[in-house]
Formats: C-alpha cells, sequence, structure tokens
C-alpha cells in the first residue's frame, strides 16, 4: 500500500511539472504578444513603424524580450526526489538462539527439566542471533518539498517537505531435521533453576525437531514545514534562515516464533514473542541554507537542529500454544499467555515522553537546464538522540514457573521472582544516504 501510495505521489508530482510547464510557456506568449503597445496603422501614421531589422537592434525590444524570458523571478519551487538511505542497525543485546553440545547435562534416568545444554557459558554452545546487532537493509523512498515566496523581493519565503521510506523486514531463520539436528536453543537466565538454562528448541538426545525464526521490520518518515528568511543575496551567493517546526515517526516490530515437536509423543509446540515501538518527535527547529551558483551548477548545504519531545511507546505480546495427540496436562491443548521472553509479568503497551535533539544536514549538487529547471544529487544525514528500538525491550532474566506449557512444576502459577520485568531502554538512532531529484521553479 505504501508502494503504490509512493507511485501515485510521483505521478502526481511530474504531471503538476507538466502543467507548470505547460503554464510559464502560455504565461510567456501572453507576454510576447503583449509587448507592443501600438499598431502597426498608429506605428505608420506617428512614424514609429520600424523595419524588422531595426526591430531586432533596438535596445527597448531586446530589453522586453529579455525581461520576458530570462526566469530569474520566480514565486514558488518544488522538488521531488527518490531516496536510498541506510539507518543504524536494529539493536539485540541479548542471546536469543544458540546452538551447542546436546550431551551437555544430558541424563537418559532423568526428565531433564532442567536443560543446561545450550546454555550460555556450557561446553560447545554458540550464540547463533543474538549479543550483537541485526543488519539493515537498504531503504528506497520519495521526498516532496513545495515552498514559495511571500513577498515581491523575494526575502520571506515558507517551505515544506516531507519524506517517507519503504517498509522493510530482516528474516532469520534457523530449523533442524526431522531427528533435531542441529541443535538449537532459547539461552535464558532463570534464578529458580540456578543461573543459565537452554529451553530445546531441536535436540536429537531430548528427542525433539524444530524451527525458529525472527523477523525485525522498520519504517521511517517525517514532514517538516519552516519559514525562510534571505540574509545575503549577491554574485551567485545566497544564505537563508530556516525557523519552524519538525516531525518525524519510526516505527519497528521484533518477532520471534517457533515450532517444536515432541519425537516422543508427537506434540507440537508453537511460541511467539512480539517486541514492537513507536518513537514519535515533536519541535521547534532553526537552522539555515548556503547557496552557491557558479553558472550552470550549484551547491546547497543545509544544517538544521531541532529540539523537541519524544514519545515512546513499548508493546510486548506473547502466546504459547499446544497440539497433538498427548498434550501435557495441565494445561491441555489450546492457546496460553506467555510466550517466552514475553511473559506476564512484562506483557503489555507502556509509553513515555522523552526530551531529544534532531540535527540534520543536507548536501545538493545540481546542475541547472534553464533557468526554472534544475537536476541535482546529494546526500543526507539525520540523528535522533532518544529512542526505544524493540530489542533493546528483551529481558534475558526469565522465570517459567509463570507460562502454563513451560512450567517445570506444571502449574502455571509465577513462584520467586517477577521476571522478566518490563525494561524501558533507549538509545540514539541515525539514518543517512543519497538522493536524486529535479527541481522545477514557477
Amino acid at each position: 500500500m505504501r508502494k503504490g501510495l509512493l507511485w501515485v505521489l510521483g505521478i502526481w508530482f511530474l504531471s503538476a511539472i507538466a502543467c507548470v510547464s505547460r503554464s510559464v510557456g502560455s504565461e510567456r506568449e501572453t507576454q510576447a504578444i503583449a509587448l507592443p503597445t501600438t499598431s502597426p496603422s498608429e506605428a505608420k501614421a506617428t512614424g514609429d513603424l520600424k523595419n524588422p531589422a531595426d526591430v531586432s537592434s533596438d535596445p527597448a525590444s531586446v530589453s522586453a524580450v529579455a525581461t520576458v524570458d530570462d526566469g530569474a523571478a520566480y514565486r514558488g519551487w518544488a522538488r521531488v526526489e527518490t531516496l536510498l538511505w541506510w539507518v543504524k542497525n536494529a539493536p539485540l543485546p541479548v542471546p536469543v538462539v544458540t546452538t551447542g553440545d546436546p550431551n551437555v547435562g544430558f541424563d537418559p534416568n532423568h526428565l531433564n527439566t532442567v536443560n543446561t545444554a545450550g546454555a550460555i557459558g556450557q561446553r560447545g554452545t554458540q550464540v547463533l542471533l543474538g549479543d550483537n546487532n541485526i543488519n539493515s537493509p537498504p531503504f528506497f523512498g520519495m521526498r516532496l518539498t513545495l515552498g514559495g515566496w511571500v513577498d515581491d523581493d523575494e526575502f520571506f519565503g515558507v517551505e515544506g517537505s516531507g519524506f517517507i521510506l519503504e517498509h522493510r523486514t530482516k528474516r532469520f531463520v534457523a530449523a533442524s531435521d526431522k531427528v533435531g539436528n542441529p541443535p538449537l536453543y532459547f539461552p535464558i537466565a532463570t534464578g529458580t533453576a540456578g543461573a543459565e538454562r537452554g529451553i530445546p528448541i531441536a535436540d536429537p538426545l531430548r528427542s525433539f525437531s524444530g524451527a525458529v525464526g525472527i523477523i525485525s521490520s522498520l519504517q521511517l518518515w517525517g514532514a517538516e514545514c519552516n519559514g525562510n528568511l534571505t540574509l545575503i543575496r549577491n554574485s551567485g551567493l545566497e544564505f537563508t534562515l530556516l525557523a519552524g517546526f519538525r516531525y518525524a515517526d519510526l516505527r519497528e516490530n521484533l518477532q520471534i516464533y517457533n515450532t517444536s515437536t515432541d519425537l516422543i509423543f508427537g506434540n507440537v509446540t508453537n511460541l511467539n514473542d512480539s517486541f514492537s515501538s513507536r518513537d514519535q518527535f515533536y519541535g521547534g527547529q532553526i537552522g539555515g541554507r548556503l547557496a552557491v551558483q557558479r553558472e550552470r551548477f550549484s551547491l546547497d548545504i543545509t544544517g538544521k537542529v531541532a529540539l523537541g519531545a519524544t514519545h515512546q511507546v513499548v508493546n510486548i505480546q506473547g502466546d504459547i500454544s499446544q497440539a497433538g495427540p498427548n498434550p501435557l496436562v495441565p494445561p491441555g491443548l489450546g492457546t496460553f499467555p506467555g510466550g517466552l521472553f514475553a511473559q506476564s509479568t512484562n506483557i503489555g503497551k507502556r509509553n513515555a515522553d522523552q526530551f531529544a535533539v534532531l540535527p540534520s544536514l543536507e548536501l545538493k549538487l545540481g546542475y541547472e537546464i534553464n533557468p526554472r529547471t534544475r537536476v541535482f544529487a546529494g546526500y543526507d544525514l539525520m540523528y535522533w538522540s532518544q529512542v526505544v528500538r524493540p530489542g533493546n525491550q528483551i529481558n534475558h532474566n526469565v522465570n517459567l514457573t509463570q507460562n502454563a506449557v513451560l512450567d517445570p512444576n506444571g502449574l502455571g502459577r509465577l513462584v520467586g521472582p517477577a521476571q522478566p520485568a518490563p525494561l524501558f531502554n533507549r538509545s540514539d538512532f541515525w539514518a543517512q544516504g543519497i538522493n536524486l531529484g529535479l527541481e522545477v521553479r514557477y
């Protein structure tokens, strides 16, 4: 849907350019026709009728034609840009999926309710996902800018701009074969079972096969409106002061899903954790733009700093379901609250407001096709001082006694510390990239 919106905006803008071009052309034709102030007969009567050759050499005529065609004066401008941006990688500071030696802690004569294979610090354990960042893919997007001068001297103006990046996802998937190789685990820390342990996803000795997937998604967009005040304008050099309002919106989601099959009893367990976040920045900004023009080439440097508040929301949800011919009793067949890292102690939506700083830099190198049209390429950098991101909200400490399916005691009632406790960790964020665009003045 959002890609469709980008196409609609692009088609709309190209249509607007065509309309503006026709309008400008019609205006020039009208002005050119209106230049003569006397009819040929009146001119002949007064002796003002000139030979065509004389007209071309008449300074007044040349000046009038130049005034119509030079294109220097304009009241508005429009820019459309395609963006290719990169963002700061999604943080995932805790280990989420490991592989390990299934022989660790295995006793065939014991029920193995406490498993240490795949746990952090155990022999053979390797982290497959987590303890690091999730690399973010590049994002395509679009930016549209419209502006105009308020006064005839072109010193006071208003400009509005908005951008949107496409919604992108990054996936991680690991799966075993039908007998549980390679072994896969969820590593957690639990005070009730003694430090680190592993929850089997797939384990050939404990008779589990399974798969785990993690989906990380992100979308970023924003808008701003500024008043322009030109302080310097001479000899191809112009400096404009900018002041106005800025909005930015960052949405992210991290989903963990797992399916494991008990190879002895035939039961299937499905586990889902969802960590989502949203950051909305509202603030005033001030900045400046330096424009340098040399013949057909131009260079624009724009710097802005916005100060304001970020409204932050963290939403954690999770569930686990059990199906099969021999389900654990209790709880039996069905879906129950709490996955793994999302339990009743941290499930829910929480929000807060945080002061933030959002500076940005824009560079544009342009080439003038004609006095009213130019193409350009550039670089953008945006920094956001305080955001909440999903991976930072995962708590490695998990008390499984509150989970109806994973409780070693089979009761599903919280015993001991209320973990995982909800987190509201913050970090910084940046986005940068290149752009290619077209500007029309009218």
